[in-house]
């Protein structure tokens, strides 16, 4: 089974010099540059070389370049390893290099169809009304319930972005998200306001989506040559008819990231590979679940990495024994429900001791964890589980 997932950054991963390596490194590279600017006569290379920090961040420039630096990294890997994804997946804007990469969508009309979402989306807010906050350590049904409390018409304030189980951002307008912000602070929880052109994935940028629902008219999509997870429903695109239905609400609803990396997770991903700028996606997979290993592929020297299978398996075999200790610590410490401590006892002594003896061998042998070892872990822990008789939640809770 394929347990491989690709995932592709959304705006706010740019920075002046991507892609350069793969510019310097690979012919298609210079190809997808040019093709870039001559779809949207504007010079894309340049922007993302030599340009200022300031006209990059600009959200109609932004999203071509990360876009166009995002195919070439999919491109690249595909020519050097080839090895196929199961599940394609991406952040906002990363959905629409996604849709390139799977084949529903040609390169060129994604590329002038970002640089009209991003026209859109930069003029949404011209009086520069709206405002987007990043806050922590804050639930999301308290979060969402103080945006509830805020909004009016007028100043409205949404959950844009459920990024993880603690990290999410909020957008609207600046009077609304300030004071859910001091709501936030006194509940103990962390904020950072991004450095963006309007409130994405808001209710104030809904006009600009009715607008964007007519480019995208002038556009058509084909069948996706793998599972596309879709930032509106955190589930595949169903079909091809469904990708336009599923863009025109894109914009101005929120983007289900941390449902979405559940979603991989619940159908055995275990490797995602970042496509594209920064380690962004990278970073919240690691606070979403330490079940899936991800891999970022930004420059040239990230291929060497992805190519040397033996890093890679190592890499893979340090996750699963962190996870293993995890769940045997779990299982070993769970309350104990059996009111016959006699027969808990005969039960789990030779099992915490086979507990202990794989422990002793995993601290010996750091690199070598076969798939009989694991599974026969797991099926301690279930032993051990049901010696001390616990309720079926905790038990599923446990060993997930």
């Amino acid at each position: 089974m394929n347990n491989l997932a690709f995932l592709f950054p959304g705006q706010g991963s740019q920075f002046v010099g991507m892609g350069k390596h793969f510019w310097n490194d690979f012919v298609l590279a210079k190809r997808l540059f040019e093709e870039a600017g001559d779809a949207i006569s504007l010079d894309v290379k340049k922007l993302c070389f030599n340009g200022d920090i300031n006209e990059l961040t600009k959200t109609m420039n932004a999203q071509p370049a990360i876009l166009t630096v995002s195919v070439i990294a999919f491109q690249v890997y595909m020519q050097e390893i080839g090895v196929k994804p199961r599940f394609l997946a991406g952040h906002s804007l990363g959905e629409y290099s996604a849709l390139v990469c799977a084949g529903a969508l040609s390169f060129h009309d994604a590329v002038t169809l970002v640089r009209q979402r991003g026209i859109l989306m930069q003029n949404a807010d011209p009086q520069q009304q709206g405002t987007m906050a990043a806050v922590t350590r804050l639930s999301l049904q308290t979060l969402q319930e103080m945006c509830a409390k805020v909004s009016t018409e007028d100043f409205p304030a949404d959950v844009a972005c459920m990024n993880s189980d603690r990290q999410h951002v909020i957008s609207g307008h600046r009077q609304a998200v300030e004071r859910v912000i001091r709501m936030a602070e006194e509940k103990g929880a962390a904020y950072t306001y991004l450095n963006v052109s309007a409130p994405f994935h808001s209710s104030m940028i809904r006009s600009a989506s009715e607008q964007f629902q007519s480019a995208l008219q002038q556009y058509s999509f084909r069948d996706a040559a793998w599972p596309i997870i879709s930032n509106v429903t955190a589930r595949p695109y169903s079909s091809k008819n469904s990708i336009s239905e599923h863009l025109k609400q894109h914009m101005a609803m929120p983007v289900r990231w941390a449902e979405s990396m559940h979603y991989l997770l619940l159908h055995g991903v275990t490797e995602a590979i970042e496509m594209g700028p920064n380690n962004v996606l990278s970073g919240l997979l690691k606070k979403i679940t330490n079940h899936i290993a991800p891999y970022p592929l930004g420059q040239t020297s990230d291929i060497h990495q992805l190519s040397n299978s033996a890093e890679r398996n190592k890499h893979i075999v340090r996750l699963r024994k962190k996870q293993l200790n995890k769940l045997m610590i779990q299982s070993v410490i769970a309350r104990n429900y059996n009111e016959d401590s006699a027969a808990y006892s005969n039960m789990t002594t030779p099992l915490f001791m086979q507990i202990q003896e794989l422990k002793e061998r995993m601290k010996r042998h750091e690199d070598v964890l076969s798939e009989q070892e694991l599974e026969h872990s797991i099926h301690l822990c279930k032993l051990i589980c049901e010696a001390k008789q616990l309720p079926a939640w905790e038990e599923l809770r446990i060993l997930k």
